[in-house]
């Protein structure tokens, strides 16, 4: 992250890696969210995401330009949400929870693939050199983002995906006050970033997947060393 780059009192040529890796690993990490959220909507029968140009990995379709700079600093943020019209599902609270979730899953396995591609590299070229380590710092760069989004995303508070799922599970008479919560969205984000820095709980979570998805890669690969 850029903010931890400074901090620590990184070079101008860690200052640079961060920004540009980490911009890299921001545009690829929403593209691959918002993208897997529009394929879902599509595939339980709403149309709407095709027609606005959503099914795509193009960056420039789902970029929010406040959010990618709090990705960048901070490690996690937002895109242009994708607009989904619940109607057109064949099952609306099935289709809005598989939507939902469909972003922060899409991340998780991007993490795994980006991961399981740094650790072949670091095993096929032991030595590294200047390209391969810089591709390895890419690839971490990948992985660290696009976990982080997914879990940040998982958080129930309006708008994120999170409060998505929780809604659908919630009798109505609850559901929509819970919703209503969006208004005050803006003052949630600020308190919600400042408390995730102080208890670094993304960075737990990360942590976490991380331990298993090595556990995971480690399983696959050994056979093969």
């Amino acid at each position: 992250m850029i903010i931890n780059a400074i901090l620590s009192g990184g070079s101008p040529v860690e200052i640079l890696q961060a920004v540009v890796f980490g911009a890299v690993a921001v545009l690829l990490s929403i593209s691959v969210h918002e993208w897997a959220h529009a394929v879902v909507a599509y595939m339980m029968g709403d149309y709407t995401q095709k027609s606005l140009g959503r099914m795509t990995l193009n960056p420039i379709k789902h970029l929010n330009p406040i959010g990618m700079i709090m990705f960048l600093l901070l490690g996690f943020g937002w895109a242009n949400p994708v607009v989904m019209d619940s109607r057109n599902f064949k099952r609306p609270k099935l289709g809005i929870i598989l939507t939902a979730l469909a972003g922060a899953f899409a991340n998780f396995l991007s993490g795994f693939i980006w991961l399981l591609i740094a650790v072949i590299l670091s095993v096929v070229f032991p030595e590294g050199g200047t390209f391969v380590s810089n591709l390895i710092t890419l690839l971490q760069y990948l992985v660290l983002y696009n976990l982080s989004f997914g879990f940040f995303n998982l958080i129930p508070i309006p708008p994120l995906d999170g409060s998505k799922v929780v809604a659908e599970l919630l009798p109505n008479r609850y559901k929509y006050k819970y919703l209503s919560i969006e208004r005050y969205s803006m003052y949630i984000f600020l308190a919600l970033i400042i408390i995730l820095n102080r208890f670094n709980f993304i960075s737990a979570l990360v942590t976490g997947l991380l331990s298993f998805f090595y556990t995971v890669i480690a399983a696959i690969i050994t056979p093969f060393l």
